[in-house]
């Protein structure tokens, strides 16, 4: 629904065209560490925008998903019609192709396709948080360490490893109320079991339901969209010595919504209003869709006292389905169904930290990815297709990279990093037609990055990276009409930036800002052709701007985190006009500022009891819509949104009401010109975050 809740006949095949740091107990702000280089690195001490929400942070937002913790990361935005189909974006940089934009990972395994023929834009795993030791997101492209596809950054799910030293578990239960739907509940748990001085397993499960709040009166159906989320997680850390590990990792979730969080709309001018009523829609039949992810690694660990050597094997499954209401277009509907499996071998050899005053990482990289996407034409759910659309896809990449810092003095360190990345591509097109085509492209990106300390508690970096993003073999539209290209070119940006980081007033207050400028060439595009999604490259765009964060403890058992940015991301020359896109025109789904206000207050009573109080502000600025082809996008309103908690601590016990989206804001995360529905007369549609929640959760850690 991000461009069109219409059909596309392979949209490649496009599914139918048709943080904050924790708090120590002295009042200061404890020092985070991240792996963003893939080492182990005060946050403090790396030279890039990196943010970072903690496992403390997930649990205080009741954050269990890309929708609660977004807003909490300065310059990401995301563009969704369901939860089983996010759309992560960073600085702006999307245009509405298919390919992702933003790298996905779980620990040391990159997941979701590197691939456009398997619209990799939407498919980011939206794993549910509990038990995340927290979420890593790099700002800006990642091309040197991560590979394709990062043009923007990178996102990435750091979990809790498994502990031989001694048991835990924790657990939590709850259940959730929705405005103008239903009722909702969940439970999670974690247990951590070691089974020797050297062993230990780790055990995640969880399961929850979103009530749904989206009414079809048409049918007489109501809170259609409700969302269950299912699965878990399996970990085994063994560790004989202190020298030698291995970690292995799988995990498996089943995110399944009964329908898309919808409204249908009357456009008027540059407004729309509700085609029935607020939170309605019109549909012959719900149109539900699931995700299930799957992810296994092993990941070894030696040190040589001179060097620490890595070994990653990965392997990730995503199946994926999306039913339509296409009987305004076709008459009849259309069920879309993705396949995609991904092996992964990575390994890399990096100097012993701090043993001289130059630090070296190189290593080496290989992926192969399956992908099928197929749509079948049906007259009703679980019937025989009528016709299909099959795209399979190969995609296999192999790089070598580099990374080194030297160390002038104490305080003056330069990083100078490189990638050489060679990718082969394959697509055979089945169905109601038939091509084949193949493709090879190589790509060198880099980085270099000079930081400064002004001294133990302030840093200045500046940063400038190169990132791509593949091309490939194209689908050919129905009747494959003359001049349709057979293949898309990669496309590529440079981004600049410059920062500065600090610890003041006896680390109370901690600070960091960047300023960024980024070029954009040979961008990316969706065209509709014969009702065909078509991959193809035209234009250049540019997003600059600034971005913030500052937590400050300005007393005992008061934290306060403010954070924002400001992106002003627009193309600089048009685009096809088949795209529809103006040189000037804001990027899709780009505000031009955020900004995110927690602030959270324990009282200290002297007694086993602690009670404690918080809330939450967001702000989202206009945003635009995708381009339309011969029409001008949709100027979106901003809009607030504002979260309360209220609740006890009790030795392991914690008790909490909250309520999010308390002032019921009409937020739009997608917006569709035209529909495919002919019990709507193919109405125009908006996707909405979910109204007024009221929630309660009680919490043990043992």
């Amino acid at each position: 629904m991000a461009r069109r809740i219409t059909t596309a006949l392979l949209g490649t095949i496009s599914l139918l065209a048709l943080a904050a740091p924790a708090f120590a107990d002295s009042g200061s702000i404890e020092e985070v560490v991240v792996t963003a280089s893939k080492r182990s690195t005060p946050l403090k001490d790396v030279p890039m925008a990196v943010t970072v929400v903690g496992q403390d942070d997930l649990d205080r937002l009741n954050a269990r998903s890309y929708e609660d913790f977004i807003n909490n990361v300065p310059g990401m935005s995301l563009s969704e019609a369901s939860p089983t189909h996010p759309q992560l974006i960073l600085r702006g940089i999307n245009a509405g192709g298919v390919g992702s934009t933003v790298g996905t990972y779980l620990d040391e395994t990159p997941y979701g396709s590197s691939s456009a023929l398997a619209n990799g834009v939407n498919t980011a795993p939206n794993l549910d948080t509990f038990d995340i030791q927290r979420v890593e997101v790099l700002r800006g492209p990642q091309g040197t360490l991560y590979g394709s596809s990062t043009l923007g950054g990178l996102l990435k799910f750091v979990t809790n490893a498994p502990d031989p030293s001694g048991f835990a578990a924790q657990a939590e239960a709850g259940g959730t109320n929705v405005d103008h739907g239903g009722s909702g509940g969940f439970a999670r748990a974690m247990v951590n079991l070691p089974l020797s001085d050297d062993l230990a397993v780790r055990l995640v499960g969880y399961d929850s339901h979103d009530a749904g709040w989206v009414d079809d009166p048409g049918r007489g159906v109501k809170n259609t969209n409700g969302v269950t989320n299912y699965g878990g997680r399996i970990e085994v850390l063994y560790k004989p010595t202190d020298k030698f590990s291995v970690r292995l990792n799988m995990l498996s979730e089943k995110v399944d919504a009964g329908n898309n969080n919808v409204e249908d709309i009357v456009i008027t001018g540059n407004t729309f209003h509700p085609l029935v009523g607020n939170y309605q829609e019109l549909r012959t039949t719900n149109e539900p869709s699931r995700a299930r992810y799957m992810i296994y690694n092993a990941t070894i660990n030696w040190d040589f006292d001179w060097a620490n050597l890595t070994s990653v094997t990965s392997y990730g499954t995503l199946r994926d389905q999306v039913f339509q209401d296409g009987t305004g277009i076709l008459g009849v509907d259309i069920d879309g169904r993705l396949g995609v499996k991904k092996f992964t071998q990575e390994v890399r050899l990096a100097s012993e930290p701090n043993s001289g005053p130059f630090d070296w990482l190189v290593g080496g990289y290989y992926t192969k990815e399956k992908a099928s996407l197929v749509q079948n034409l049906v007259v009703a759910p679980a019937t025989p297709p009528l016709g299909f659309l099959e795209l399979d896809s190969r995609y296999t990449e192999s790089a070598a990279f580099a990374d080194a810092t030297y160390h002038f003095t104490p305080a003056l360190d330069l990083s100078l990093g490189g990638r050489y990345s060679e990718n082969r591509q394959r697509a055979d097109e089945t169905g109601l037609g038939l091509a084949q085509g193949a493709s090879k492209g190589d790509v060198f990106t880099w980085s270099a990055a000079l930081h400064y300390a002004l001294d133990e508690q302030t840093s200045l970096y500046a940063r400038v990276a190169k990132g791509y993003r593949p091309g490939g073999p194209n689908a050919l539209p129905i009747g494959n009409p003359a001049g349709v290209p057979t293949s898309f070119s990669s496309d590529s940006l440079i981004n600049y930036e410059a920062g500065v980081k600090g610890d003041f007033f006896d680390g109370k207050v901690s600070f960091d800002a960047d300023i960024f400028y980024i070029d954009w060439s040979n961008i990316q595009l969706l065209t509709v052709i014969n009702n065909t999604g078509v991959n193809g490259n035209g234009g250049s765009a540019r997003s600059e701007g600034f971005e913030w964060n500052v937590d400050w403890r300005p007393i005992d058992n008061l934290s306060l985190d403010w954070n924002g940015a400001y992106t002003d991301a627009k193309l600089t020359e048009d685009t096809d006009p088949i795209v529809g896109g103006l040189s000037g025109d804001p990027l899709p789904w780009a505000p031009k500022w955020t900004s995110t206000l927690n602030a959270d207050y324990r009282f200290d009573n002297g007694g086993e009891w602690t009670p404690y109080v918080g809330g939450s502000w967001r702000y989202i600025g206009k945003r635009n819509s995708d381009f339309q082809a011969g029409g001008r996008p949709m100027g979106l309103a901003s809009y607030n949104q504002l979260d309360l908690r209220v609740g006890l601590d009790w030795q392991q016990w914690e008790l909490e009401l909250y309520g999010k989206n308390l002032n019921n804001a009409k937020g739009v995360t997608a917006f569709a010109a035209s529909g495919t529905s002919a019990a709507s007369g193919n109405a125009a549609t908006v996707a909405l975050i979910m109204p007024r929640l009221l929630g309660v959760v009680l919490r043990a850690k043992f």
